[in-house]
């Protein structure tokens, strides 16, 4: 069954499992490489697992910009799990290896949800044969996950910041589910805004999902959040149908601070059409 028809049948919380499921999961063979030519960030050090729990940090101050980053080169994971890696990607000044750092934490964070989901899928009748494989996969990943711990999650932030700040999409999507809106600067929320504002009007489909589940404190209007919702529907391979669009704002999953009212969802729906438009006419690199 292809992505587009699934998403269509979907709404709401399976809609979500569905696309965090058919996301690929980071590749496990890969770990960073000594540093990259680019200016370290000014990040903490390790925290220590009692202090985990406390808030993100604040968001690192801007280095100089740098070029795209290099991709990593890869060598198998073995039995010492994400755990070394992720410390190795802090201690250097890599981006692509700080990315790859936070795809292994968020991926760690959602293993047991995503097997549930895709267990309940399966027994569904949706895709079973993939679903099954989706489970070994997971379960594959989870064993690699066993020495992530609380002082290694506490980096999810500051790890993505850095990838954020390298211009690496989706990063900035990473960093806003991280940390506190309300911890930070103006001119830190303001530069987190930007970057999500950034992602989302490049056309990479996931920033625009999360550019539209933003919460409000990040400073995206509900205009503009519900423009790339309904552009999600309109790119040349779509995520959703509109009617799945419409019914994710109409059952409140988009955080609007008023209801849609039709006008508004027939504007957002233009206003998504008018957005994929400029994306296929801008000039690829």
């Amino acid at each position: 069954m292809k992505r587009p028809l699934l998403m269509a049948g979907l709404a709401g919380a399976t809609l979500m499992a569905a696309w965090l499921l058919l996301s690929p999961p980071p590749p496990a063979a890969q770990t960073p490489p000594g540093p990259a030519p680019v200016a370290p960030l000014a990040l903490p050090q390790m925290p220590d697992v009692a202090a985990a729990d406390s808030p993100p940090p604040q968001l690192p101050k801007p280095a100089a910009s740098t070029s795209a980053a290099p991709q990593p080169a890869g060598r198998p994971i073995g039995p010492e799990g994400y755990g070394p890696h992720i410390e190795q990607a802090l201690a250097g000044s890599d981006p692509q290896a700080a990315w790859e750092a936070v795809l292994w934490l968020r991926q760690c964070g959602s293993t047991e949800s995503r097997r549930e989901a895709a267990a309940t899928l399966r027994n569904q009748g949706l895709a079973p044969e993939f679903m099954t494989q989706r489970m070994l996969e997971v379960d594959a990943e989870a064993r690699r996950c066993q020495t992530v711990t609380a002082a290694h999650r506490a980096l999810l932030a500051p790890l993505s910041a850095r990838a954020m700040r390298a211009g690496i999409p989706e990063a900035a999507a990473a960093y806003a589910e991280a940390a506190f809106a309300a911890d930070l600067s103006p001119g830190e929320r303001a530069e987190v805004t930007e970057a999500l504002r950034r992602d989302a009007s490049s056309g990479h489909a996931l920033s625009m999902m999360a550019a539209a589940m933003a919460a409000p404190a990040w400073g995206l209007g509900d205009d503009e959040r519900l423009a790339y919702l309904f552009a999600l529907a309109q790119l040349p391979r779509p995520m959703m149908t509109l009617d799945t669009a419409t019914a994710l704002v109409q059952r409140g999953q988009l955080k609007l601070s008023a209801p849609a009212t039709p006008a508004q969802l027939a504007a957002a729906r233009q206003a998504g059409q008018a957005l994929v438009a400029r994306i296929s006419a801008a000039p690829r690199p």
